[in-house]
């Protein structure tokens, strides 16, 4: 003789609520790329670490407006160096300074360095 045993969760139910309308917000991701121009005033060697603080910089119209670059989880970085894509190994980036760092390389007087960041903000729009 078998004997099955039921358990259940039975609670008691409450009165059923109208039905609502669910929001899905939309998520928008607005990407802002600024550029630093610099060009090199003497010869660097790249033996040592060379710095390159934010005021030593001009924006895309010329200006040297700002105190600081922001970088962070929501920023990205590249950096050019005659016109040449560089990798990321050779720099890095704080908000104060780009420093330039690869034993066995020169830049010559005159050679412009570019730093393009970019900057991604989101906005909810429910």
């Amino acid at each position: 003789m078998q004997i099955q045993i039921r358990l259940s969760n039975h609670h008691p139910k409450g009165i059923q609520g109208l039905p609502g309308s669910v929001i899905v917000p939309e998520i928008i991701v607005i990407p802002t790329t600024l550029r630093y121009f610099s060009v090199l005033m003497s010869e660097v060697n790249l033996d040592a670490p060379f710095v390159i603080s934010v005021q030593q910089f001009t924006d895309d119209d010329g200006n040297h407006t700002f105190q600081s670059i922001e970088v962070g989880p929501n920023t990205t970085s590249t950096v050019y160096i005659n016109g040449m894509i560089q990798e990321g190994r050779i720099y890095t980036l704080t908000p104060g300074a780009l420093t330039l760092y690869s034993p066995g390389d020169v830049l010559l007087a005159g050679t412009p360095i570019l730093l393009e960041v970019l900057y991604l903000t989101v906005q909810v729009v429910a």
